[in-house]
């Protein structure tokens, strides 16, 4: 049962969650994380609620690069970088929100690229969603059972470097499976 300064904390996770998800603030696991070493049985909660919130802000976010366009986007990258960023965004769409939702990417620029380049809000809300579920889930699990923080954003890393090495791979299986058509 959460009380008082709890019910306090849980208001906290859920707005930081929702800001962070449309503004350039530091992860959610610097409210996760503490909330988590205090009372490691409500780690499946905590988590739930960041994703929760995440899910929030990630909408605001995507809305307000549909009403504000590529200016919004300007005054946090370069042309350069919004210009790769749409064009991973188009080509590889819920997986590319999906592996940014799992790694240290931070959530409001792949709300305004999604915006953006208007993947379809749902798949987007639900693969955002998830991917920051999980990521908050591995992070709390491993407070709760192993009693240590785990460095998500390195594990992260590893798991995009994955994705990318079989996405090159199935490419160039792609590649070569063409070019035998045409010979």
């Amino acid at each position: 049962m959460i009380k008082g300064l709890e019910v306090v904390k849980v208001l906290f996770l859920l707005g930081y969650s929702m800001f962070k998800a449309f503004l350039p603030l530091p992860s959610l696991e610097v409210v996760l994380i503490p909330l988590t070493v205090k009372n490691p049985s409500l780690w499946i909660f905590y988590s739930l609620i960041g994703a929760v919130g995440t899910g929030l802000g990630g909408a605001i976010g995507y809305r307000i690069a549909e009403l504000f366009g590529i200016k919004i986007l300007r005054k946090f990258a370069g042309q350069n970088e919004i210009e790769s960023g749409q064009k991973l965004m188009r080509k590889y769409g819920v997986l590319a929100v999906f592996i940014g939702g799992v790694t240290p990417i931070p959530d409001f620029l792949l709300a305004y690229l999604a915006g953006l380049t208007k993947m379809n809000f749902i798949k987007f809300i639900l693969s955002d969603g998830i991917a920051r579920l999980l990521r908050s889930l591995l992070v709390t699990f491993c407070i709760k059972e192993l009693g240590m923080v785990m460095n998500i954003d390195e594990w992260g890393t590893v798991f995009s470097l994955i994705v990318v090495g079989i996405l090159l791979i199935k490419y160039g299986l792609n590649i070569k499976k063409e070019t035998s058509s045409l010979a």
